[in-house]
This record gives C-alpha cells, structure tokens and sequence, in this order.
C-alpha cells in the first residue's frame, strides 16, 4: 500500500487502533505523515467524499490535516495518507471549554456552504431517520429489530424498546429541528490534538453525511463525566459563532442516544441478519448506551442554561473536587443527579420487575450510573453500595445510594419520590442528602451540623423533632399499617405518606417501620439523629440493613420500646 500511495514503510504496529480505522505512521520523502487504514465496509465512494470534504476544509484555514495521498483502495481496505500534525491529546479537548464550543461552531460555518456542493454521502442517512434508512447489506433496523429482540433476549428487547422510543421522538419532531451540514465529528480527547496550547488539528471526524448539529453538540458535549456547568461553558461558546436557533435543544437527549443506535443497525443489517455473530458489538453497545443514559439529560439541562443565558459570561460556582467536603459533594451528586431524574419523570418511563419484584425504571439505572462515575472521579478510594448495582470497592467508607426512591410512584407520575444519599464511616452514617426534585425539597446532615431543609426558592431552615415526651397520645405512624397492633393502644396512628419527614419536620413523634433495605434507611438514620431523633434498628442495634425498626423524638424512646409487642430484638 505504501508503494500505490508514493510513501516510505510504515511502522511495524500502527500507533493508533480505534474501533474503526487504523492510523500507522509512515513517511513520504524523509517527513512523517499519519497513513489511515480504514475497515473493509468502508468504501472508496465514501472515503473520496470524506478526502474532498477535508481537502475543503483545510483550504479555509480549519484546523484538520491535510490529504497527502489517496484515497486508495488496497488488499480489501482503503487508505489515505495525511499530513503528520505534531501535538497532544489533552485530558479533555480543551481547557476553555467556551472555547472549544467557538471550535466546533466555526468548523460548521466553514461547511456550510459546501452542502449542495458535496450533498449526502453515499450509503448514509439521517438520525431522524436511523430506523428507517436503507443500510449497507440491505433492510433497515426496524425490519430486523423484531427477530434480533426474539433472539437475543433481554438486552435485544431494550435495544428494541429504547430505539423505538428514541425514533418515535425524533420523527415527532419538526424538521426545523434538524438544520443540515456536513460535517459531524465525534470529539473525544483522543481525536484532538493541542499545540502550544492551541488546537493544532482536529483529527477522525466521521465526515460522513448531511448531519445534525444538534447531533455535534450531543456528542461534543458528552465528554469528560459532563455536569450541567462544564457542558453549559461549552455551548454558550458554540452559541457565541453559531446563535441559539440550532433546533430544538430537548433533542439532545435522544440523539445522543441515536448515535449509538445508528452503529447498531449497521450491525445488525450488515452482519446479523447474515448469520454473523455480533454478541461482542451488542455487548459493547448495550453496555456504552445503560453506561451514558445519564448524558443526555444533562446535556438538555446545560443547553436551556445556555441559552436563556444568551451569550452573556455568568460566574460559575466553585466546582467541587476531591479536596470538598464530603457533605459538598452528596450536595453536589444530588445536583446532578436531580437533573437527571427530573428529565426522565417529565417525558415518562416504563416500569420493568426484577427479580425480587420490586420495580425498576431507566432513569433509576441512569442515576446510579451517573452517581457512581462521579464517585468515581472525585472519591476514587471509597466503596459504594448503590440499589440497582450493587457493592463496589473495599473500604472504611462506603457511599450508599438509592437513586430513585419511591419508582412506583415516579413511573407512575405522582411526586412522591426522592433522590437519597448516605455516607458510612467506620460504621455510622455521618453524611446525608434526600433531594425530592418533583416536590422541590431537600433535606440534609452531616455529623454535628444538624438537619436541614431547603424547598425552592426559600431559605435554609433547621429541622428538630417534637417535644412530646409521653407515650399517651403520642402520634406514631406504623409501616406497614399492620404493625400497628405492635404498638401500644394508648398512642394514635396518624395516616401520612410522609413519616420521616414529619418526624424530622415535628408533626409526628414516631416512625415504626419493618420494610425496606440499606440505601432506603442510611440516610435517614443521620437526618433524625441530626434532627434531634433517635434510632434502634430490629436487632436493639443502629444499623441501617436491619429492614428498619423504631424512629422517634427520642423523648419517647425508651418508653416506646419497651412498649412495643413483641420488644426489638425479638420480632421474627
């Protein structure tokens, strides 16, 4: 291939190996130049397109490398030598994220005017349409989608599931949301190549068809664990050079998801549907797409920011990091954790049953994914206990998270359900946050700080338990109601949805509760102690994985205990 482009030999191994193409370096007359080898489905109809395309680009001063030679079809796979651009990938394509969006804005309005010019490319379609476009091999996704849900199980019925409800939304949605242009880029740090700390190329943009900028921006930014700040930086940059008429930004969500599906139908179309084994690229897939369910909600959060902020500079707050505290950070997790809920509440989700038949929704699956990659980040040393994953990690410190408390009652649209957050330490819960986005409450504790309660736009309060320091009378709410033959016939059993939090709140004196699991009590066993309250789980104990047992004031503790029939410690 070297002799059919007029270069030197290549390296032995190339120096970069995507899931794609192959770059090698190789040299042409003593100067380096990068040699892509791409995949034998890649045709040379559609790599010429991809060569003009840059070859226009590079002539109005973008920042992509130049085509040397090619493109060249050699041994099944087709090959382009690009000029060799020096530099380094950073951590995340750049530090000014602001101007990253100018970037990507500016890359756009270099291809504008080359779209009736260089038109679609050949074999590619639309994510509006990646249902329902042709694809290489014949048929489309929604042809096949069926067999493969009935071949492949569980994961085949949530990709079937997921790229329907994906499409549908889209198809909905006016074509004024989807403004054309030619060129599409997936820009993760690996693709972006920084030189005295400027860009110096942009490089392995899928040039690949008339495209969505939406689409750019769902994926540009994507990177890096987004949260609503970092990613509303970028586009007000890409709002700075582009304005704020892209579409529609409450897209974003679903086309980042499109993204993916669209590799997927070539999959499926090109190869399954053949009797090629795909089970490595569904796993890899279906993995990618449970893994960034949290991506996109955020992203339509930062883009509304964005753009109800114009183009105007706002202060942002101090980010937290690994040197903020950790009652900063549960604050901050439920920040973005809430943003996440809160979309997936308002469009509507589907309930599945696992197997211990309680109920679960995508969006549960997104927060705790989305919980975990941040404690990942800023908490790398701590264990965590999250409901719908599992245990992860070794360590005196354990997060415990349930990130959708109360599902039935999200899926089902009613408000009643709660973000919550618990920090463990050598044993005893020392930092809580229970966040109730659709009632617009929070709740909070760390050790010694009391508990407090913010509901939007009011100020910070501090919560304390009743005074009621006598049995008789005394209002205790029973969970189940058929506990409440345990408790003493002297007292009175208000019905509240809200028992907890009328505990903490003092319009109760009790909480009896024999239900539940680890993440459903960790934080509240903080919040009622901070609150003034006390705690005996089932076992005379203090520990949160016993199925609950006896809140109180702590007034009418004792007298409680051992007023109740049978005593803690000895209920079956």
């Amino acid at each position: 291939m070297v002799s059919a482009l007029g270069l030197d030999g290549p390296d032995a191994e190339p120096i970069v190996g995507g899931r794609v193409s192959k770059v090698w370096r190789a040299s042409r007359g003593g100067a380096p130049v990068a040699l892509r080898q791409s995949p034998p489905f890649r045709q040379l109809p559609e790599v010429t397109y991809e060569c003009d395309l840059l070859t226009t680009l590079a002539a109005r001063t973008a920042p992509v490398a130049d085509v040397v030679a090619g493109p060249t079809p050699v041994d099944g796979s087709v090959w382009v030598a690009f000029g060799w651009v020096d530099g380094v990938h950073p951590a995340v394509p750049v530090e000014d994220l602001a101007s990253y969006g100018r970037l990507l804005a500016t890359l756009h309005d270099h291809t504008a005017a080359s779209v009736a010019t260089f038109g679609q490319r050949p074999g590619w379609g639309r994510l509006d349409e990646f249902l329902t476009m042709p694809r290489p091999g014949g048929g489309t996704m929604a042809e096949i989608l069926p067999d493969f849900e009935r071949a492949s199980g569980a994961a085949g019925a949530w990709l079937r599931r997921l790229a329907e409800d994906v499409h549908g939304r889209l198809a909905k949605a006016p074509i004024g949301s989807f403004p054309r242009v030619v060129a599409h880029g997936d820009f993760a740090p690996g693709q972006v190549l920084m030189h005295d700390d400027g860009v110096a190329a942009v490089l392995d943009w899928d040039f690949a068809h008339v495209d969505l900028r939406l689409a750019d921006l769902a994926i540009a930014a994507s990177m890096a664990r987004p949260t609503v700040a970092r990613a509303a930086t970028f586009v007000r940059g890409y709002f700075d050079v582009a304005g704020t008429d892209v579409g529609d930004l409450d897209l974003l969500a679903d086309l980042r998801c499109a993204f993916h599906l669209t590799n997927l139908g070539n999959y499926l179309c090109a190869r399954w549907a053949h009797g090629a084994d795909i089970a490595p690229q569904v796993k890899m897939l279906t993995e990618r797409l449970e893994r960034e369910q949290w991506w996109g909600p955020t992203l339509v959060a930062a883009a509304r920011e964005a753009e109800a902020a114009g183009t105007r500079s706002t202060p942002a707050s101090r980010p937290v990091t690994r040197e903020s505290s950790d009652l900063e950070l549960a604050q901050e997790l439920a920040d973005r954790a809430a943003v996440v809920a809160q979309h997936y509440f308002e469009r509507g989700v589907s309930t599945e049953i696992k197997a211990d038949a309680s109920p679960v929704t995508e969006a549960d699956r997104a927060v705790e994914h989305l919980l975990r990659d941040a404690l990942a980040e800023l908490r790398p040393d701590d264990g965590v206990l999250g409901e719908e994953f599992g245990g992860q990690g070794e360590s005196d410190r354990t997060w415990i998270l349930d990130p959708i408390d109360g599902t039935g009652a999200f899926a089902r649209g009613l408000s009643n359900w709660r973000i919550q957050l618990a920090l463990e330490s050598e044993g005893e819960i020392v930092v809580a946050v229970v966040d109730a986005p659709a009632l617009g409450v929070r709740w909070w504790a760390a050790t010694g700080t009391g508990t407090h309660e913010r509901a939007t736009g009011g100020a910070d309060r501090r919560l304390h338990v009743s005074k009621t320091a006598a049995i008789d009378d005394a209002l205790v709410a029973p969970y189940p109601r058929q506990l409440a033959h345990r408790l003493p016939a002297s007292t009175r059993q208000p019905h509240t949805p809200f028992g907890l939090i009328d505990l903490i709140r003092g319009l109760i004196d009790a909480y009896f509760v024999e239900c539940c699991h680890t993440w459903d009590h960790a934080p509240w066993i903080l919040l009622v102690r901070e609150a003034g309250g006390t705690f005996t789980d089932h076992r005379g104990g203090s520990a949160p994985d016993q199925r609950g047992g006896l809140y109180s004031n702590g007034r009418i503790h004792q007298d409680l205990l051992a007023a109740l029939s049978p005593a803690l410690g000895t209920a079956d």
